[in-house]
């Protein structure tokens, strides 16, 4: 499935990041997946990674949970230790 990583600019303490993921991942539709959030509480930056059919859906589910984003990046991992890429 393809991955995506969103970046969210939210003045959230860690508590707060913690709550408001919770209510989102329970409304998401079932085709997307939150997969890891990579947190700077500092600069108020977070870095999602998510797996989805497509980025329509994806901006779907954020604007039926009011999640503001900034940007929704289409994304492959790569493991240069084994020269894996995935590609979804």
């Amino acid at each position: 499935m393809p991955r995506f990583m969103v970046v969210h600019t939210l003045p959230l303490s860690e508590e707060e990041w913690l709550q408001a993921t919770r209510s989102l991942t329970e409304k998401i539709p079932a085709d997307v997946r939150w997969k890891r959030t990579y947190c700077d509480f500092f600069s108020s930056r977070f870095f999602c990674e998510w797996e989805s059919p497509s980025k329509e859906m994806l901006e779907e589910g954020f604007r039926a949970t009011e999640t503001p984003y900034d940007d929704i990046y289409p994304v492959r991992l790569f493991d240069p230790t084994e020269g894996i890429i995935e590609s979804g």
